[in-house]
């Protein structure tokens, strides 16, 4: 009797740890029909951050308006699409978790931009307040810039903090003229801010 009751303690906690690394990317691994998707399947930690991907994509899709929503949709979809490519063709270490990483923090978290809407002036102030999706965007990148900040300031010399600082002011000021082309519609404007932000992200890296 107590060797059955140990072997069936050792078959739930084995079904246990199959069921959940099934369960931990951000689709069903029982139904992987890729390399990419039993790739990502059989890598923990690229299963873990492919769920978080997914969490984090839902999470900014709840928030969107429906024009907004699809948008962001078919985005996703051409992100997967790239997806597949550079992962199976990635060659530095760690490449395909770096990849991950800068698809999470440009979905979220969820952010609301530092622009005060309420006042807002500028043609630009105006195009990004008025979009919830560009809000986000440009939350994200003030948040993820001020965390990089906090970091660098770390250094004796505060010079790669000084460093970053020009270059975000000189981005800013290329926000303003790309944001205000007439070609620069809301899918362009969303795609300017995710160059943004998955430099920031590669910096550390």
């Amino acid at each position: 009797m107590l060797i059955r009751n140990a072997v069936q303690k050792i078959l739930a906690i084995i079904l246990f740890l199959i069921t959940t690394t099934l369960a931990a990317a951000g689709f069903d691994c029982q139904k992987a029909s890729t390399d990419v998707e039993r790739m990502i399947c059989d890598k923990p930690q690229l299963s873990e951050a492919d769920e978080k991907m997914a969490n984090a994509y839902q999470q900014l899709r709840k928030v969107l308006p429906n024009v907004e929503r699809e948008l962001l949709k078919q985005e996703q979809r051409e992100w997967l699409d790239y997806r597949d490519f550079e992962l199976l063709n990635c060659i530095k270490p760690n490449c395909e978790v770096h990849f991950y990483e800068v698809r999470i923090k440009q979905l979220g978290p969820v952010e609301q931009t530092d622009l005060n809407c309420k006042t807002q002036k500028t043609s630009i102030e105006k195009k990004i307040c008025s979009s919830r999706l560009l809000r986000h965007a440009d939350g994200r990148i003030f948040k993820l810039y001020n965390e990089l900040q906090n970091e660098l300031k770390q250094d004796r010399y505060h010079i790669k903090s000084l460093v970053l600082k020009q270059d975000q002011e000189s981005w800013v000021r290329l926000r303003e003229t790309e944001l205000s082309q007439p070609y620069c519609n809301r899918r362009c404007a969303w795609r300017f801010f995710q160059r943004r932000i998955e430099f920031l992200v590669c910096y550390r890296f």
